[in-house]
């Protein structure tokens, strides 16, 4: 398993902000943080000499700790995964696939061996500490060109992972009919009370009330549409431009970014491709703003990178089914809805963006992917 924040970011404005389906920081909280003698413990178990600097590498999960590690040996990141009752089922399978995946060729950022019995990861004290090789790489500018070569490494994933043999993976449940998206329709609207007592609750109630619609009817057409008859596989589970990183040079029109490394296994899972696909289409062509409110964001999603991102699956993908066109649209929407009321029914924002206004905008964005449903299908 690699993380979406073993990297080295270039700065610039083209860049989209990493971890987010439309492109925000991630939420806020209390970021979890390495005890002292905990950190000196586990750096000793990697085959690391002569450390020169440890710092604190505050991005992604905010329960997941990080530090950049400087050695004698290059760069590091030190990650400590989220506990959970599965944790280690989970990683165990996220590494399986991220490492059959480094053996066929595709660009990943590498684990690094425990010095004992060279293990991809170290447990202690029921915690699952995981090591990566730093890799430096850019998140994709908003350029076709760059969707386009994120949907070939999606196609060459799922090519690959088809050749992984798995017997059983742990249970990971996807966004698809997710209990946890109920659940999080009945906290959102005291969750953005609490957050902003000021808030117009009747439109409030309002917008949550056509959303939770909107998903439920979403996925009962990716039901009836032939979600059943999909084959499943391993996939990579989250599959956005924070986890695609290119090449460091700024990109050009004739030269555009190639992909560096694909990072952040932990949402493998085994699922219907398809899941990667419409995470893929709707991170990559997200069209936001952040110099404004998410209410004036505009309501389409960029048909042109769109269809690049499709292009570029479809050359590499193999075997391609008629349900895949049809379920599409459908899965696209139940993505963009339970990325957004999942974390907004924690906090009462999104990041630092207040609820209301931020719901209002996926609202209109799922009113227009539906509109459009046989365009989205056509893609494929």
């Amino acid at each position: 398993m690699t993380d979406q924040d073993a990297v080295s970011e270039t700065d610039g404005s083209e860049s989209l902000n990493d971890g987010t389906a439309v492109g925000l920081p991630h939420t806020s909280g209390d970021r979890s943080r390495f005890e002292p003698g905990e950190l000196r413990r586990v750096i000793a178990a990697f085959p690391l000499t002569s450390v020169r600097e440890i710092r604190e590498f505050a991005a992604g999960s905010r329960q997941a700790p990080k530090v950049r590690i400087v050695a004698e040996e290059g760069e590091f990141l030190l990650k400590r995964r989220t506990t959970r009752p599965d944790l280690i089922a989970r990683a165990t399978f996220n590494h399986e696939l991220q490492l059959h995946l480094e053996a066929y060729g595709v660009p990943v950022a590498r684990l690094v061996g425990t010095t004992d019995d060279n293990k991809s990861m170290l447990l202690e004290g029921g915690q699952v500490y995981e090591m990566f090789h730093w890799v430096e790489g850019r998140r994709m500018v908003k350029a076709p060109q760059e969707a386009i070569n994120a949907g070939r490494m999606l196609g060459r994933v799922h090519l690959e992972a088809t050749r992984l043999e798995w017997n059983e993976s742990p249970p990971m449940p996807g966004f698809h009919a997710a209990a946890q998206v109920d659940s999080a329709f009945e906290r959102l609207e005291p969750a953005i009370v609490a957050a902003d007592p000021d808030v117009d609750r009747s439109s409030l109630h309002d917008v949550v009330e056509r959303l939770a619609e909107r998903c439920h009817v979403a996925a009962d057409r990716v039901d009836s549409a032939g979600w059943g008859a999909l084959p499943v596989q391993p996939i990579h589970g989250d599959w956005h431009p924070g986890n695609v990183l290119f090449t460091p040079e700024k990109p050009t029109r004739r030269r555009p970014g190639a992909v560096r490394a694909v990072i952040d296994f932990d949402a493998s899972r085994v699922e219907p491709r398809l899941v990667d696909v419409a995470n893929g289409l709707l991170h990559f062509a997200m069209r936001s703003d952040r110099s404004v409110s998410p209410a004036e964001w505009p309501t389409s999603l960029s048909p042109r990178r769109m269809k690049a991102f499709a292009n570029g699956w479809k050359a590499v993908a193999e075997d391609r089914i008629a349900e895949e066109s049809q379920v599409l649209p459908a899965l696209m929407i139940e993505c963009l809805i339970a990325e957004s009321v999942v974390p907004i029914a924690r906090s009462g924002c999104f990041a630092t963006v207040p609820g209301h206004p931020f719901l209002e905008m996926v609202a209109k964005k799922a009113e227009w992917i539906n509109s459009i449903s046989e365009e989205i299908s056509g893609l494929l």
